[in-house]
């Protein structure tokens, strides 16, 4: 009996440690590419900042 618990016991923490890597792992690759594009978006709005900076200093 008691080895039946402890394989039971066994078995739910390699169940659970699996789904926390796994879920791990997809939080990590879904921050990456939120990551990417927050970087991306970054980069276009100096660029757009820049142009407009230089269309005013070209105004006045």
């Amino acid at each position: 009996m008691i080895g039946l618990f402890f394989s039971q016991l066994i078995l739910f923490t390699v169940a659970g440690g699996l789904g926390f890597a796994l879920g791990w792992r997809l939080y990590v690759l879904a921050h990456d590419a939120r990551l990417k594009a927050d970087r991306e978006e970054i980069e276009r709005l100096r660029g757009a900042l820049a142009e407009a900076q230089v269309r005013r200093a070209r105004i006045t």
